[in-house]
């Protein structure tokens, strides 16, 4: 009997580094760019880089709760953009990578006079100079 619950612990400590390497998640905050408040309810949108609207990278939709947080644990590795929306204020985005195993907190304004994209993974050179409107090519 003592030797079975030694192999089902040393069985479970090899198995859930496995497991939970293979996914990893985004959590984080949206809030108002003005007033630094949190946004409930607000839409989020996320996306495998490279981004394309509307495109096979849509993988989710989800939205904040009543103190502007979301979580999502149940993502591949990989890069994302995450769009944040609110009616009558300009969106907000975040891009950074998320590793298995990890979970990734984002910080999302909404609402500057022009779309916003932030985290560790937009650089200056990622904005097209040929855009229109503030559009980031990620």
């Amino acid at each position: 009997m003592k030797q079975l619950a030694i192999m089902l612990a040393l069985a479970g400590m090899l198995g859930a580094p496995a497991l939970s390497a293979q996914l990893g998640g985004i959590s984080g905050t949206v809030v108002d760019a003005k007033t630094n408040q949190p946004m409930a309810h607000a839409t989020l949108y996320y996306y495998r880089s490279p981004y394309l609207e509307n495109g096979p990278n849509h993988i989710a939709t989800l939205k904040t709760n009543g103190r502007g947080f979301f979580s999502d644990v149940t993502l591949d590795p990989g890069r994302y953009i995450v769009m944040a929306r609110f009616p009558g204020k300009v969106e907000g985005c975040a891009v950074d990578d998320v590793m298995g195993g990890e979970v990734t907190h984002m910080r999302i304004e909404i609402g500057h006079d022009a779309i916003m994209c932030t985290g560790p993974r937009v650089h200056s050179a990622l904005v097209d100079p040929n855009a229109t409107s503030d559009v980031y090519r990620i």
